[in-house]
């Protein structure tokens, strides 16, 4: 029963799994962003096998290499600045139509206090209280 799970487990792994091949020339570039979809973490083993034409077959050589560049940390970061931009420039519009509304607001009360007394003045004098 044991073995059966770890059969199961092994097999539903391998499932899950797929590789990824390709072949190119000594000066070709590869770009991985074509191919794989986004969010998925990429683990590479390179083996690098020169063509040989006596052979009519690849073989390794100690002397060759590839030269692997990643990108997509600094793409990452760039979107992050470019989200954080404009939260920041949300941030600020939001910051001022609020400083504006709370002016707007004193300006309003202001105004209709100086009326509340101009009125009220009028209606005292006119009663003969005052």
């Amino acid at each position: 029963m044991n073995s059966l799970l770890r059969l199961v487990v092994a097999l539903a792994a391998i499932e899950a799994v797929t590789g990824l091949y390709f072949h190119i020339a000594e000066t070709e570039r590869k770009c991985f962003i074509e191919e794989i979809p986004d969010e998925t973490m990429v683990i590479g083993n390179y083996k690098v096998q020169l063509y040989d034409p006596n052979t009519k077959g690849y073989g390794d050589y100690p002397n060759i290499g590839m030269h692997v560049e990643v990108d997509q940390i600094t793409k990452e970061q760039n979107y992050q600045r470019y989200r954080e931009e404009r939260f920041r420039q949300t941030s600020e519009s939001t910051n001022s139509r609020v400083l504006y509304w709370s002016i707007t607001q004193v300006a309003v009360l202001i105004l209709t206090g100086a009326w509340q007394m101009k009125h009220l003045k009028g209606f005292f004098e006119a009663k003969k209280l005052v």
